[in-house]
């Protein structure tokens, strides 16, 4: 009887399905509009958003071992970490600049739901993002950036007030990351 019990658990123990490093590269090319959407909304900067998502990838190769089903949960998620590391979004910080990136006018001329989000402040860009687009709980939101639930709240509510005062032009989480997917390939295949 122990025999087989021992026989059962080595059978679990093989049938656990580990994601590989050729895994997460299929799945950073597979993805790679996604989740470089994700990190250029997060950093709102071309330089910082390459390097992030760099970062995210060699993360995923590096650390622990991640069960296959969940692999692209936690490509986006050492994507979100890199962000964070590189940003530092506080509540107690303000920036005094807007957040333009290396290609200015992609944030700055032009009205979509990319330049509406660049142009919150640092935490509350995080915040929108996470919370509302990436569907993270508060809860979630307040580890990951080392503050309080209240200010995660409080974050949310002034970016939702802010695009409220511009005219909504922020739709749907689906309907932003399309958008911002379409409007990176129109601006990178102009400049081919």
């Amino acid at each position: 009887m122990n025999c087989h019990f021992q026989r059962s658990e080595q059978e679990k123990t093989k049938s656990v399905d580990y994601a590989m490093p050729a895994d997460y590269c299929q799945m950073f090319n597979d993805h790679v509009d996604d989740l470089y959407t994700l990190s250029l909304l997060l950093t709102a900067d071309h330089g910082k958003a390459g390097k992030c998502f760099v970062a995210g990838l060699e993360d995923c190769l590096q650390g622990n071992p991640v069960f296959r089903e969940w692999a692209q949960s936690w490509a986006r998620r050492t994507v979100i970490k890199n962000a964070i590391r590189m940003i530092l979004p506080s509540p107690l910080r303000v920036e005094t600049e807007t957040a333009t990136g290396s290609h200015g006018h992609l944030f700055s001329e032009l009205d979509t739901p990319a330049a509406a989000i660049a142009g919150l402040q640092p935490f509350d860009r995080f915040v929108y993002v996470l919370s509302v687009l990436e569907r993270y709980s508060d809860r979630e939101c307040s580890i990951l950036l080392h503050c309080t639930v209240g200010e995660v709240v409080d974050a949310r509510i002034r970016a939702l007030r802010r695009f409220a005062r511009v005219g909504g032009r922020i739709g749907s989480a689906e309907t932003v990351l399309t958008q911002v997917a379409e409007q990176l390939k129109q601006v990178y295949g102009e400049a081919s």
